[in-house]
């Protein structure tokens, strides 16, 4: 049987259909190196999917895997909207977000069926769905609470241009930074260490070394200023030294990055969102990919938004978003390889 990896098209208004088939075509021009034989899955309104993979020459009507040979790769499309959207939408049109939630949570639901091996989300854009009055904080959560999983981590990685890696869990993430001290506990600091040991593992990597960030400027010297790092991020390491992991800190966010980059370490734990994306962003602006951890089953996503302002004028850059259903192939070849 063949890898089913679905793949949600976004914000339509947006760029999603657009690096969806610009990235494909670009996996398919080789679909000898892809670990199994897959089918791909896309879940969104074929008026504005079939346009954009006609553009950039994908075959279209392969809907089953064998219809072609074993290893030829095949996409299907599933719509699971009750009608068409019209040809042309304006940016951020509610028609449009409320359509990029219907195929999030179609794609989410076949994933805990069992019916999916991992999903690829175009970005959508929460304005415009909350706009659309939709209660909607972003895709992780969305997924999270569909799966009821209450404590999903967000984990963003991509190499530099020297093909060095940053790999950056987030204990916290789209909250006012002021509520940063409020929120995080020392449970949520264990959790999202156990899940960034837990991603070096699924990436099979030799080791999985992971640095823990403080939380204020050189981890408030001593309690100088700020206790967070006595209180709540040390402890929380130690617990995970008793666990047998092998985990640092907590480091200065200043410096921990550097050091990751150097090959120190493989991954880092950020306190908050910017402390952990501004880095990464830096030296993986273009491949950086967005991977929802601890979830039942494997989410990625590019790290981009739906960048209304090139959207329908084939300027977009599909890197971020390749660079996503890869690390999706490869997570879920790894998962099928171990279930046997």
């Amino acid at each position: 049987m063949p890898l089913r990896i679905g793949i949600t098209l976004g914000d339509v208004t947006g760029i999603g259909p657009e690096v969806t088939a610009k990235a494909l075509a670009r996996l398919l021009q080789h679909p000898s190196e892809l670990p199994a034989p897959v089918e791909f899955v896309v879940f969104g309104d074929p008026g504005h999917w079939v346009p954009w993979a006609r553009h950039v020459g994908l075959t279209t009507d392969r809907v089953h895997a064998r219809a072609g040979s074993p290893a030829e790769p095949a996409i299907r499309v599933l719509n699971p909207l009750s009608e068409p959207l019209p040809d042309r939408l304006p940016s951020g049109d509610a028609q449009a977000a409320r359509a990029a939630v219907a195929c999030l949570e179609a794609a989410g639901l076949a994933c805990l069926r069992g019916e999916l091996d991992a999903i690829v989300t175009a970005p959508v854009n929460k304005e415009a769905i909350q706009r659309a009055g939709i209660p909607f904080v972003g895709q992780t959560e969305f997924l999270a609470a569909l799966a009821q999983e209450p404590e999903p981590v967000m984990m963003l990685l991509g190499p530099d241009a020297r093909g060095r890696w940053l790999r950056v869990a987030l204990a916290t993430v789209h909250i006012a930074l002021k509520e940063v001290p409020q929120r995080l506990t020392g449970a949520r600091v264990l959790r999202t260490i156990a899940c960034a040991v837990e991603a070096c593992r699924m990436l099979r990597l030799p080791r999985a070394r992971v640095a823990v960030c403080g939380l204020n400027p050189h981890c408030g010297e001593g309690g100088a200023f700020g206790d967070e790092e006595q209180r709540i991020i040390a402890p929380a390491v130690a617990r995970a030294h008793a666990r047998g992991w092998d985990v640092v800190g907590p480091l200065s966010g200043d410096t921990v990055f550097y050091h990751a980059l150097q090959g120190r370490f493989d991954a880092v734990v950020a306190m908050y969102h910017d402390q952990g994306l501004a880095p990464l962003k830096a030296v993986a602006f273009e491949t950086g990919v967005n991977w929802s951890l601890g979830l039942p089953f494997i989410r990625t996503s590019p790290d981009h938004g739906t960048a209304y302002d090139i959207a329908g004028q084939g300027k977009a850059d599909p890197t971020s978003m390749g660079a996503a259903l890869r690390l999706a192939l490869q997570l879920a070849a790894h998962r099928a390889e171990a279930a046997g």
